[in-house]
């Protein structure tokens, strides 16, 4: 069973994966490349509620490589008694300071099929010592509120009368896990249940993959496109088509994913889906109250069920 203990350090480095690869791309001198990587979540149905960010940002704020790790990690040694880490490696280790541009979309909200959860902007190493915390605080939590809100999905109860009380995050070892069914709008007797479940932490695999514009640029960026309050499609951008694009536009032009054609969208506002978590390695949100990140999550649903996941537009930006 996994535990995520919300009111202590997250130990960054429990799975030595990440530490394995930073060492590899230490040695290989690639450590600093400027680098850009995706967390994506591939939902068995039509969305993905974004969850984690702030519960990312809660524990990043403690990030530290601290003398008892790297001491820890000098002991970690092979089959044959070997040190696993050289020396010169825990020193980079000891000396780093984070340097990741994170962008995320925030809790609570639908991301359809492709959206990634985030887009890490860094020096590879940096990116790759964060894996873990992706993996833990991104995906299982975004899958967890994904499970709770297709309950909902499936049986149309997109609007609700009776909110259970928001949970207490600190008493439970399973607390970040019931927060994401809460977030997710899951009822009283469901987050009992995955109080009670003795699920292993999945494994993202291929979403760590970098969704690319046939150009091979990569997404940094998805813009949704407003009439009024109602969404009206989702723009995916690169760096340089993100630069180019005018605020002052009212209308876009993009390749649908759904019907796999050009579609334009006239529009009279939008909004950047992510939003920075952090720069240069510093934090740059608060946590809003959980209540509300469950009503967002229930009007992004139900505001989806009215134009159908199969007619909403999304795709890559026409040129």
């Amino acid at each position: 069973m996994n535990t995520i203990p919300i009111n202590k350090p997250f130990d960054w480095l429990s799975d030595l994966r990440p530490a394995h690869a930073a060492a590899a791309s230490w040695h290989n001198g690639e450590y600093l490349r400027p680098t850009v990587m995706h967390v994506a979540h591939e939902p068995d149905g039509p969305f993905t509620i974004a969850c984690g960010a702030d519960l990312f940002a809660a524990h990043i704020r403690r990030f530290r490589i601290t003398p008892p790790l790297i001491e820890r990690l000098g002991q970690t040694t092979d089959s044959m008694g070997r040190s696993v880490f050289h020396e010169s490696f825990l020193n980079f280790l000891q000396r780093l300071r984070l340097g990741v541009d994170l962008f995320a979309a925030p809790e609570g909200s639908v991301l359809l099929p492709n959206e990634p959860l985030l887009v890490a902007m860094g020096p590879l190493a940096h990116i790759q010592l964060l894996e873990s915390a992706f993996r833990l605080l991104f995906w299982e939590s975004s899958h967890w509120a994904t499970q709770a809100a297709m309950q909902r999905w499936e049986t149309g109860a997109l609007t609700e009368e009776d909110t259970p009380p928001e949970p207490t995050l600190d008493a439970h070892p399973l607390s970040w896990r019931i927060r994401a069914a809460f977030i997710g709008g899951a009822s009283q007797s469901e987050m009992d249940a995955v109080a009670k479940m003795d699920a292993p932490v999945q494994d993202p695999g291929e979403g760590t993959l970098v969704l690319r514009h046939a150009d091979s640029m990569p997404l940094v960026q998805i813009r949704r496109l407003y009439q009024g309050s109602t969404a009206l499609g989702d723009v995916w951008l690169t760096a340089k088509q993100e630069d180019r694009a005018s605020v002052s536009r009212s209308s876009c032009s993009f390749e649908c994913e759904n019907a796999r054609q050009a579609v334009q969208v006239h529009f009279n506002r939008f909004r950047n889906l992510y939003e920075p978590l952090l720069v240069k390695g510093l934090p740059v949100i608060s946590s809003p109250k959980l209540g509300y990140l469950r009503q967002r999550t229930l009007q992004h649903l139900s505001a989806l069920r009215e134009v159908g996941p199969e007619a909403y537009p999304y795709g890559w930006m026409s040129e």
